[in-house]
C-alpha cells in the first residue's frame, strides 16, 4: 500500500474536521462573560471568516503526498465540518436553513479545487508569493471588515497568519517533500 500514511490521515481529518465544526458552531452562539466562553466567542468570531480555513486547507495541501491526496485531504476535512457545524445547528441550537447548508456544500468544489492548485506553491515559486498576498489580503479582511478589530481575534488571526507563513515558505514542507 504506497499511500498508507495518506489513509491513515483520513479519520484524523474528519475528527479534525468534526472538532473545528463543532467549535465553530459552539463559537457563534458563545455567551461572554468569563474567559473561556470569551475565548470561544472569539474563536467563533475568527471561524466566520475564511482566512482560519484558508489556513488549515493550505497546511492540509502541503502536508498532502501529492496533489490528488490534496484535494481528498482537504475534501473530508471541510465537509466533516461543514456536516458537524449544521448537525450542532440542528439538534442544539435549532437552527437550520437548508439554503446556506446548500451553499456550502456547492462551495466544496472550488475549496477541493484550490487545494489542488496550492500543493503547487512546493515547485512554483509565482503561485507561493501569489497564494501568500492572497493570504494577506483576506486575513486583512476578516480582521478589520468582518470582525471588527476583535483584540482576541487579531491575537489569533496574527497566530494563523505566522503559522500559513511558515508552513508555505519552509523548505521542509516543499521541496523535501517531492522527492519522497
Amino acid at each position: 500500500m504506497r499511500n498508507k500514511r495518506e489513509y491513515m490521515l483520513i479519520p484524523i481529518l474528519i475528527i479534525l474536521g468534526m472538532i473545528f465544526g463543532v467549535l465553530a458552531k459552539a463559537g457563534d452562539v458563545a455567551i461572554q462573560g468569563n474567559v473561556f466562553g470569551n475565548i470561544l466567542y472569539s474563536f467563533g468570531t475568527v471561524s466566520t471568516g475564511i482566512f482560519i480555513w484558508v489556513v488549515i486547507c493550505t497546511v492540509i495541501a502541503v502536508l498532502s503526498k501529492n496533489k490528488i491526496w490534496s484535494a481528498v485531504n482537504v475534501l473530508l476535512f471541510l465537509a466533516a465540518m461543514i456536516f458537524a457545524y449544521y448537525l450542532y445547528s440542528h439538534f442544539i441550537v435549532n437552527y437550520l436553513v437548508w439554503r446556506i447548508v446548500k451553499f456550502w456544500l456547492i462551495m466544496l468544489i472550488p475549496a477541493t479545487v484550490s487545494s489542488f492548485i496550492v500543493w503547487h506553491i512546493k515547485t512554483n515559486r509565482g503561485l507561493k508569493y501569489t497564494v501568500i498576498a492572497l493570504g494577506t489580503v483576506i486575513m486583512i479582511f476578516d480582521m478589520f471588515i468582518l470582525q471588527g478589530a476583535l483584540p482576541i481575534a487579531m491575537i489569533m488571526d496574527v497566530i494563523l497568519y505566522v503559522v500559513f507563513l511558515v508552513f508555505i515558505l519552509s523548505k521542509r514542507f516543499n521541496k523535501t517533500q517531492l522527492r519522497k
